[in-house]
């Protein structure tokens, strides 16, 4: 039996949805992986696509992009010149996907608070930051889409030696969970996908590895969660608030 292919968002008509056009979308993470394809795919759909990154002005921007920002989202200073920065370049921002993450594998018993401490102020705590800058104008203007990504290892602890990781991963998806509630009579949805083993460079050589564990036989493509978060920023999500979207090829 032949594996299920991944999709291919390499055109607008690829991946159809509504209520993009025109919007201010801001892609935490967007120099490459997921939050490049996201970004990339976004301006397919006609968002005014914000690439934030800390690798930025040095790397290049996804195609498409209307704006390139350099951010460094553990850090609240960086976080609010960041998004100012959009607003006064792009208008109010409508659309915050978060990618920006880091993810190694760690012994518990090599994990130090200082290590712990880092994973979590990017990976946690840089998802915080980024929404809670921008939420509260989104419901202001009574409108906003707001997608956070985790993990799988955020469900169930992921494989060994990376605890940091999988609990600042579950602190995400509980994170959305908590701002649907908070946001949802104001216009506001707060959606999480909790991808599991998806090709970039984050699990460069595990590849293989992953492949073997997953039923439809194979591995994630940052195509898979473009076209998922795409989904969840469109206007045909607007009854969809609080989801986490598990997306892992039958992979438990």
């Amino acid at each position: 039996m032949s594996a299920a292919a991944a999709p291919d968002l390499r055109h607008a008509s690829d991946l159809r949805v509504g209520g993009l056009q025109d919007r201010v979308a801001v892609v935490s993470g967007a120099a490459s992986g997921i939050g490049w394809r996201v970004a990339e795919v976004l301006a397919l759909q006609g968002a005014r696509v914000a690439a934030a990154d800390l690798a930025f002005p040095g790397a290049p921007a996804p195609d498409g992009a209307a704006l390139a920002v350099p951010v460094d989202v553990a850090d609240e200073a960086s976080v609010d010149a960041a998004m100012a920065r959009v607003e006064q370049e792009l208008g109010p921002i409508d659309v915050l996907v978060t990618c920006a993450g880091v993810f190694r594998e760690m012994p518990f018993d090599q994990l130090d608070l200082a290590k712990w401490n880092r994973t979590l102020s990017i990976n946690l705590n840089g998802t915080f930051l980024c929404a809670r800058r921008v939420a509260p104008q989104m419901a202001e203007r009574g409108y906003g889409r707001i997608v956070l990504v985790a993990s799988g290892a955020g469900l169930d602890g992921g494989s060994e030696a990376c605890a940091d990781y999988a609990a600042s991963k579950g602190g995400v998806i509980i994170l959305a969970k908590a701002l649907s509630k908070e946001y949802a009579h104001r216009g506001v949805t707060a959606n999480v996908v909790v991808p599991r083993a998806i090709r970039t460079p984050m699990i460069a050589g595990l590849e293989d590895a992953c492949t073997a564990q997953i039923p439809v036989g194979r591995i994630g493509e940052p195509d898979d969660v473009a076209a998922a978060a795409t989904y969840l920023c469109s206007s045909h999500a607007s009854f969809i608030t609080g989801e986490a979207m598990v997306m892992n090829g039958g992979w438990w």
